[in-house]
């Protein structure tokens, strides 16, 4: 019969869903519970838990068969463990229980099951009295429905005796246990939204729960008020559905069913029988303290006729009803209106046909028209006269935004906050904050109609639902003013994407919204969020974390919010790297390990090649210095001189052969490095000299054969102790420059291997990575 379904909860505390009460965290929503699986035996779902809020009904038979027979069926009710019965309500009906109350579901056994709390009840069948008025589209007749109310009077006279609210009498929750002819027996069932309220004068507010088409007026408000009152309001609806054949509302959506029961009594005037129809005006007066309660419904089953107050709309005599003022109605979108409450709904959710009528001149002149009998009708106050004249007077031209904003609140100052059909309530504006971010077109054009047109937000704050909305605009332009320049200063230096995930886009007003709206809410969800994605990242990124370093600066919030695919790319390339750097680290480490090895193998060959290029350098000495001893060129002093240097000489060739050998170590020394490789490279020169070169070659390398012979004899026959000191000196000189060389290659790659373990700070790589 409406679109909200029974279980529907909206939390006062957060103006919403709580994050828990959204969690479905049961391990078994069509099946029974693991742990009460060894004593009950699944026979049919009777009603799969498509939500939390709603409870896993099962037909099962109890194995152990502690209240009856294995085979007798019962109904097991699994719930969510923040949307069952309160402990109190469960007490009175286990004690209802253990004496059955007639008319009443049977609680028969409670218990927890994987933490969340089941009921045990026994079964009363399948047919609701949903399903057994549709087999009577005409109606009941006046007997049939007297032995309905009855049986209803007697089942809430027993739970509301004992403290207990119902707050959700509807057909679908009445069972029919047996029929006989047109009456049935009737059994009052789920107590999942009950309320456990003793005291008399104690009148509790709660979530929202229940079907539109069946609350009281004063139960249709977002925080619930809770009173046997709103039973005896759902009574009344049921029996001017069964009376009438059809529900007296006709509206089904539940915004117009809730703004319908707020203004307007329902139309039970199509009942035939006197007294059926006298009944449910009783029931259905929307003045609480006027309604009829247990007292007047026995009054009325005993014969009596109780008195019903005066209903809105409607005259107790011929002369009242001559004498009430007639309102022409106005025509829009195909209907006629008298009363100003449903008109403003309609325009507010049409508001594409209520800007097109607004826009026509003769349409607007005939709501001026229509306006204008409300000044002689309803005793309005001088300043609600003031208001509507005004009104009247600006709707001579197309009226703004806030001149429409004036209209509707004149219209309807009873009705809650909405805009374009849309709740602007806490809960509302979340939604409609997703929606945006979401990329739905119409909420995201009604963002933006809210950007361009303040008066919007400002004047709703006077509705119900509304409170607050003035300074929701207010810092809602403070925080767009402020968006700008927290972007300019984050993207400074930034790529161009940075930039673009900052672009003030509609998702970024509906969050700026949100945090006007609800700032602390927005602003914990959005911390957390930040947190959450934060502590996934493989490594610290500090322009993040600065971001996140001043949580009451909400653009720096938000910004770290749509960065946050950027900052886990920079992190993901961050570990990269310094996967990287250990593997070289490690490689590094290894090829340390390796050359250490090897070294230490090739250690004796490495020195015998120092020994035999020394050895190579020095040989000739002794028969260079003999031969210019034996043919008595050299002067004697000059042969002396040789042998003195020889050994000394020999000495300083072979120490800086060795000492450059070990020094560079092996695998490097020879024969890039090492003597022995010098002199092997200088006598393979010649011959590739001559080679490469053909006859020119030859000539060249004879003439420097010649040369060096000559240089030979003239050092034999002058100065023999010149190869000696030369040879000493030349190994001994090339011997710094060669580990001086290594040295520096050593030192490079030293700073090599430390520029790789050094922790990795890349302030420039946030732009290259973002």
């Amino acid at each position: 019969m409406t679109t909200t379904p029974p279980t529907e909860y909206v939390d006062q505390a957060d103006g919403g869903f709580g994050s828990a009460r959204t969690v479905e965290t049961r391990p078994a929503r069509a099946d029974v519970p693991a742990e009460l699986a060894e004593r009950f035996v699944l026979v049919a779902v009777l009603s799969r838990a498509e939500r939390p809020a709603e409870a896993v009904v099962l037909r099962v038979r109890d194995l152990t068969a502690r209240h009856g027979a294995t085979g007798m069926p019962l109904v097991l009710k699994y719930y969510h463990r923040l949307h069952a019965p309160s402990p109190d309500v469960e007490h009175e009906l286990l004690d209802l229980g253990a004496r059955p109350a007639p008319h009443l579901e049977r609680l028969l056994e409670t218990g927890r099951a994987h933490g969340h709390p089941w009921h045990l009840y026994w079964s009363h069948g399948e047919e609701t009295l949903e399903r057994y008025h549709a087999d009577h589209p005409d109606g009941l007749p006046p007997t049939a429905v007297k032995s309905l109310v009855a049986q209803l009077w007697t089942a809430l006279t027993a739970l509301h005796g004992r403290g207990v609210v119902h707050r959700d009498v509807t057909p679908d929750n009445i069972m029919v246990q047996t029929r006989r002819a047109d009456t049935a027996d009737l059994v009052l069932v789920d107590f999942g939204a009950a309320v456990h309220r003793p005291d008399e004068a104690l009148e509790p507010r709660t979530d929202w729960r229940g079907k539109p088409l069946y609350l009281a007026p004063e139960a249709g408000l977002l925080r619930q008020s809770v009173s046997e009152a709103g039973d005896w309001w759902s009574v009344g609806m049921v029996v001017a559905q069964l009376a009438l054949g059809s529900h007296p509302i006709t509206f089904r959506r539940d915004e117009e069913v809730l703004a319908e029961i707020a203004t307007h009594d329902p139309d039970v005037g199509g009942i035939e029988d006197r007294r059926t129809r006298l009944l449910c005006e009783g029931l259905l007066t929307r003045a609480r303290e006027h309604r009829w309660g247990a007292e007047q419904v026995r009054d009325w089953l005993a014969g009596q006729d109780p008195d019903v107050a005066v209903r809105s709309g409607e005259a107790m005599t011929p002369a009242d009803a001559d004498s009430r003022p007639v309102i022409s109605p106005f025509p829009f979108m195909g209907q006629e209106f008298t009363g100003t409450d449903r008109l403003a709904v309609h325009l507010d959710h049409n508001h594409l046909s209520a800007a097109r009528m607004l826009a026509a001149d003769a349409d607007r002149a005939r709501l001026v028209e229509w306006l204008g009998q409300f000044e002689t009708v309803g005793n309005r106050s001088p300043e609600e006269l003031d208001r509507l004249a005004a009104l009247r007077t600006e709707l001579a031209r197309p009226p703004t935004a806030a001149v429409l904003v004036r209209l509707l609140n004149w219209l309807g100052p009873g009705l809650d906050a909405t805009w374009h059909g849309v709740a602007l309530d806490a809960h509302g504006m979340r939604l409609l904050c997703q929606g945006a971010r979401e990329g739905n077109a119409d909420a995201v054009a009604l963002v933006a109609h809210l950007v361009n047109h303040p008066a919007i937000l400002t004047g709703l704050a006077q509705r119900p639902g509304g409170q607050g909305l003035d300074e929701t605009d207010r810092a809602w332009r403070v925080l767009r003013a402020r968006w700008e320049p927290t972007v300019q200063e984050i993207a400074t230096g930034r790529t161009r994407t940075v930039r673009a995930a900052l672009k003030h886009t509609p998702a970024v007003d509906a969050w700026l919204l949100q945090l006007a709206r609800e700032p602390e809410r927005t602003r914990g969800r959005l911390t957390d969020a930040a947190l959450r994605e934060r502590a996934r990242f493989p490594e610290r990124v500090p322009w993040y974390d600065a971001l996140l370093a001043a949580p009451d600066d909400d653009p720096r919030l938000l910004a770290a919010l749509l960065l946050t695919p950027h900052a886990a790319a920079e992190a993901d390339g961050l570990r990269a790297d310094r996967v990287e750097a250990e593997a070289v680290r490690l490689f590094d480490t290894d090829q340390d390990h390796l050359a250490t090895v090897l070294r230490r193998l090739d250690r004796l060959p490495t020195l015998g090649w120092a020994l035999l290029g020394a050895t190579v350098v020095t040989a000739p000495w002794t028969f260079v210095t003999g031969l210019a001893d034996v043919l008595g060129r050299a002067s004697q002093e000059g042969v002396i001189t040789a042998w003195l240097l020889e050994l000394p000489s020999a000495a300083i060739v072979f120490a800086a052969e060795l000492w450059t050998a070990v020094y560079i170590g092996p695998l490097l020394y020879h024969p890039r490095h090492s003597l022995a490789g010098l002199l092997i490279r200088s006598a393979e020169r010649p011959a590739r000299l001559t080679r490469s070169r053909g006859r020119l070659g030859l000539f060249v390398a004879a003439a420097l054969l010649l040369l060096a012979v000559l240089l030979a004899f003239y050092a034999i026959d002058a100065a023999p102790w010149i190869w000696p000191l030369t040879s000493a000196v030349a190994v001994a000189a090339w011997s710094v420059r060669r580990c001086l060389a290594r040295r520096r290659t050593r030192r490079a790659h030293r700073t090599r291997r430390t520029d790789a373990r050094r922790p990795l700070t890349t302030p420039g790589r946030t732009g290259e990575q973002a």
